[in-house]
């Protein structure tokens, strides 16, 4: 009995997921949502002096751990996805782009993934990510996702952090390729 909790627990949080993420998906540039939705999506600047919590540990695709600290000195965006979510597999091609174009110049991408590790690594290939990919338990990442500042569980979902560790701004929903470039060329460490 105890084995069949969990589980429900993974349903429930992909759920809950899943339907913030159509939601995303409907309430994105250029869809008409309703007068009374009250729906948070975009961007949200951080507090001056908030940080990304020191300590953060992460397992890429292949099995190797590594932790957020390591990029400090970096733009580092933290985009939580999931294979099942529409608008997370429409954001990742402009991600990979912006790595390649700026990943020289001081920006790092992670893509922790809200999904079985089995489901992520499969999805890996087609998607070509040029950036780490961390996978976990659902629970794990959700948990992460939580400490990053979304507890409302929609994906995708950013945290941009500046090269000193400053959380400079969240993004519930997918960023367009201008709002990205403005970003990071803006921020990009000196």
């Amino acid at each position: 009995m105890s084995s069949a909790r969990p589980n429900l627990a993974i349903i429930a949080a992909c759920l809950v997921a899943l339907a913030a993420g159509v939601a995303v998906f409907l309430l994105r540039p250029g869809a008409q949502p309703d007068a009374d939705d009250t729906a948070q999506v975009g961007s949200t600047p951080a507090g001056d002096n908030e940080r990304l919590p020191a300590g953060l540990k992460l397992t890429e695709l292949d099995g190797r751990a590594f932790s957020l600290d390591d990029y400090k000195g970096k733009l580092l965006i933290v985009n939580f996805w999931a294979t099942w979510c529409a608008p997370c597999l429409h954001e990742i091609p402009v991600l990979v782009q912006m790595q390649a174009r700026y990943g020289a110049k001081g920006l790092q991408i992670v893509g922790p993934a809200v999904d079985d590790i089995e489901d992520a690594r499969r999805a890996a290939p087609g998607l070509q990510f040029n950036y780490p990919v961390a996978v976990g338990t659902p629970e794990d990442i959700l948990d992460l996702m939580t400490k990053l500042g979304n507890e409302q569980g929609g994906l995708p979902f950013s945290v941009v952090i500046t090269a000193d560790g400053r959380v400079l701004e969240r993004q519930l929903g997918e960023y367009s390729e201008a709002e990205l470039v403005a970003l990071i060329e803006k921020n990009l460490p000196r």
